[in-house]
C-alpha cells in the first residue's frame, strides 16, 4: 500500500483531489490532507507519505519551501506540484529543488492519473533498489564476523602479509588501534568425556554460550569487541587505554566471571589462558602465544593467591548472580505453563537488580537442565539445537531487562509446547510399533497386558496413549482388525467359517459370529452369500 498527502489551502480543491479519484484502486490507503506546507511537513514525519501532492502558493509555508524542508529531514515522498499558468516558473523551480513533476490548474484527471502512475512506476523502482541494496548489505553484515575471525585467526598466528592493508581492514572493522594495549585470553572446555554424563553438553553448545557471554561482558572492559572461536577453544582480545597491570587485573576479574558461570552451566571448571599485553594489534600473536602456554600450565584454571585476587580489585563486570530456577525449571519439566510464568516474573520482582546477562543464563539454566535430558534418544535434539541458537541471537539483539523478561516468557511457552511435542512423537512412535507387531501377531493371543509389557509401558499408560492417539480403545481396534481380516478370508470359498475364527484369533465361533456381525451388520455366512 502507499500513503499519500495531498496539501493546498482551498478546501474544495482538496475536497477534489481526494474524492474523484478511486486512490484505492491505485494502492493508496488513507489520503491525508494539510492546508499549508507547515502542516504537510509536520504531518509527513508522522506518516512517512509515498506522495505529496502540493499547490505552490499557501501560507505559512509554500510548495517550494515544503520540498526544501523535505530534503532537509531526508524524507523521500516523490512530490507533484499544482501550478497555475502564472506560476509556472515557480513550477521549474520547484523541479530543479527536486519535485518529480508539476500539474497545471485547472487539474484534469487524466493528467493526474498519468503523473502519479509515472510516480508509482519510479516508488516501485526505489523500492527494489532499496531492497536489493538491504539484502546486499545484509549478506555483508552476516560476514563481517565470520570475515573478522579469519582475520584474527590468522593474527594470532602470526600471519600478517600485507600490514597496510590489514591496518585498513581493522578500520574497516572499526576497531581501534591506536593507544591501546592488547591482551589475549583463550579459553578451552574440557573435553565431554571428562564430564558427567547427564551433564555433557553439545559440541557447540558451550563454545556459543561462551561467545555471547564474552559479547556481553567485553562493552564493559573493552575499547573493542573481538572474540572468535578458533580450533577447539573461544580466543578473546581485551583493548583498554589502561596500563597492562590494570588491563591484567580486569582479563582475570573477567575470568572468574566466566568461570563461573561455565561451573553453574555444566558442572565443571573452564580452564582459561591469559597473555601479556602488547601495543598493535598486528602483534597480538605473542599475547596468544603467552597465553597458551599459560593454558597449558593450567594456571589460570588452577586458582591464583589471594594476593592476586585481591589485587584485581573490584569486579567491573558485576559477576553473574546465581537465582534459585529450581522451581522454574519443575514447572517447565511438568508442562505447567502457566505456573513457569509466573515463577519467571517473580524470580524478576524479588530480584530488583538483575540485570539483561543474568536473565540470559537463566535460560541456559533451563536448556541444560530440562530439555536437553527430556529430548535425549527422541531424534528431536538436533531440532532444538537449532532453536535453542536462533534464540540465542534474539537475545543478543534484546538489551534492556524488560525486553529480555517478556522474550523469556514467550520462549519458555515454546519449549513447554516444544516437549510437549517430543513427547507426543515418542508416544506416536511407539503406537506404531504396537501396530506393527499387532498386524504380525494378531492370530495369537493379544491381551493389553502383553503387547504393554512388549514395550515396557503401564498397561494403562499404553491403554491411555492408544485411545488418545488412534481414537478408539485397544480391545475395539483390535477386534475391527480380525473382523477385517476375517472379511478377506472370506473369498477363500475352501475355508469354513470355524477355520477363519481361528485364523484371525478366535476359538470361540459363536463370539466370533457375534462380533463379526456387530461391525459388519450381518452374519459371517450372510456376508460370504453377498460377495460370492
Amino acid at each position: 500500500m502507499y500513503r499519500m498527502i495531498v496539501v493546498d489551502d482551498e478546501a474544495w480543491i482538496r475536497e477534489r483531489l481526494v474524492h474523484t479519484i478511486d486512490w484505492d484502486q491505485l494502492g493508496f490507503g488513507v489520503v491525508h490532507e494539510a492546508t499549508c506546507g507547515e502542516e504537510a511537513l509536520a504531518l509527513a514525519a508522522e506518516v512517512q507519505p509515498d506522495l505529496i501532492l502540493t499547490d505552490i502558493r499557501m501560507p505559512h509555508m509554500d510548495g517550494l519551501e515544503l520540498i526544501e524542508r523535505l530534503k532537509e529531514r531526508r524524507l523521500a515522498a516523490k512530490v507533484v506540484i499544482i501550478s497555475g499558468f502564472s506560476d509556472f516558473e515557480y513550477a521549474k523551480k520547484a523541479l530543479s529543488l527536486g519535485a518529480s513533476d508539476y500539474i497545471l490548474k485547472p487539474v484534469e484527471d487524466d493528467d493526474l492519473l498519468g503523473v502519479v502512475a509515472r510516480c508509482l512506476e519510479q516508488i516501485e523502482t526505489d523500492r527494489q533498489k532499496e531492497a536489493l541494496l538491504k539484502k546486499a548489505d545484509d549478506q555483508v553484515n552476516k560476514r563481517l564476523p565470520l570475515l573478522k575471525e579469519m582475520l584474527f585467526s590468522k593474527l594470532i598466528m602470526g600471519h600478517k602479509p600485507d600490514e597496510q592493508k590489514l591496518r585498513d581492514t581493522l578500520a574497516d572493522f572499526g576497531l581501534t588501534n591506536k593507544g591501546l594495549r592488547h591482551a589475549c585470553l583463550v579459553l578451552q572446555v574440557p573435553e565431554a568425556e571428562a564430564l558427567p554424563t547427564e551433564r555433557k553438553p553439545d559440541a557447540n553448545f558451550i563454545p556459543f554460550v561462551l561467545g555471547n557471554l564474552l559479547q556481553d561482558l567485553l562493552p564493559n572492559v573493552s575499547e573493542n569487541e573481538i572474540v572468535f572461536a578458533h580450533a577447539d577453544e573461544v580466543v578473546c582480545i581485551v583493548s583498554s587505554f589502561e596500563g597492562d597491570d590494570a588491563l591484567a587485573r580486569t582479563c582475570l576479574t573477567m575470568s572468574d566471571d566466566i568461570r563461573n558461570i561455565v561451573h553453574k552451566i555444566v558442572g565443571s571448571a573452564l580452564v582459561i589462558g591469559l597473555g601479556g599485553a602488547v601495543g598493535d594489534l598486528l602483534d597480538i600473536s605473542a599475547s596468544y602465544r603467552q597465553a597458551k602456554q599459560m593454558l597449558l600450565h593450567g594456571y589460570l584454571d588452577s586458582g591464583r593467591s589471594k594476593d592476586t585476587k585481591s589485587a584485581a580489585g573490584p569486579h567491573k563486570t558485576g559477576g553473574y548472580r546465581l537465582y534459585d530456577t529450581e522451581a522454574l525449571i519443575n514447572h517447565i519439566r511438568v508442562g505447567n505453563k502457566a505456573a513457569a510464568l509466573a515463577s519467571l516474573d517473580q524470580i524478576v520482582r524479588e530480584n530488583r537488580g538483575i540485570r539483561p546477562i543474568d536473565l540470559k543464563f537463566i535460560y541456559i539454566d533451563i536448556v541444560n537442565s530440562v530439555v536437553r535430558t527430556a529430548v535425549e534418544g527422541s531424534g528431536a535434539a538436533e531440532d532444538f539445537s537449532k532453536f535453542s541458537l536462533h534464540f540465542f541471537e534474539l537475545l543478543q539483539q534484546s538489551q534492556s531487562t524488560d525486553e529480555i523478561h517478556g522474550l523469556l516468557g514467550d520462549t519458555i511457552t515454546r519449549i513447554i509446547g516444544f516437549l510437549e511435542h517430543s513427547q507426543s512423537k515418542k508416544r506416536r512412535k511407539v503406537i506404531e510399533k504396537a501396530l506393527e507387531y499387532m498386524e504380525l501377531h494378531y492370530t495369537e493371543e493379544l491381551n493389553l497386558n502383553a503387547v504393554a509389557e512388549r514395550f515396557y509401558l503401564n498397561a494403562s499408560y499404553f491403554s491411555k496413549i492408544f485411545k488418545e492417539e488412534l481414537g478408539v480403545s485397544y480391545t475395539k481396534y483390535l477386534m475391527e482388525f480380525r473382523v477385517n481380516k476375517a472379511a478377506e478370508l472370506m473369498s477363500d470359498p475352501t475355508l469354513k467359517i470355524y477355520e477363519i475364527s481361528r485364523r484371525v484369533g478366535y476359538e470361540d465361533v459363536q463370539y466370533f459370529t457375534k462380533m463379526f456381525k456387530s461391525f459388519k451388520g450381518v452374519t459371517p455366512g450372510q456376508y460370504r452369500e453377498k460377495i460370492r
